[in-house]
């Protein structure tokens, strides 16, 4: 069993600023996420959770919901998708079936 350390760790809190800065060096200049941390003086765990957030907001747009659940989701976009499934043993190709999603 491990045991707990008696004293806590410091938390700082990101400026707003900080934030934006940090979401504009990775979206929009394409720097990697621990340069952007280095270069703004944040912890490398907190801007990687930051980014992470942002992404998933960003997902959240893309998404319209048919019903609470999320597992009931489809893409704005008009799109047709095909999706083509092939069964393998050994290399040998068993059965496909391809799915058309409109």
């Amino acid at each position: 069993m491990a045991k707990r350390s008696s004293t806590k760790r410091q938390y700082v809190k990101i400026s707003k600023n900080q934030k934006q800065a940090l979401l504009h060096l990775v979206f929009q200049t394409g720097m990697k996420i621990r340069e952007a941390a280095i270069r703004l003086k944040i912890k490398y765990a907190a801007s990687k959770t930051l980014v992470l957030q942002f992404r998933k907001k960003l997902i959240k747009k893309e998404f319209h919901y048919a019903s609470e659940k999320p597992c009931q989701t489809f893409p704005r976009k008009k799109d047709t998708t095909t999706v083509k499934i092939i069964s393998q043993v050994g290399g040998k190709e068993i059965s496909s079936k391809t799915y058309i999603y409109k």
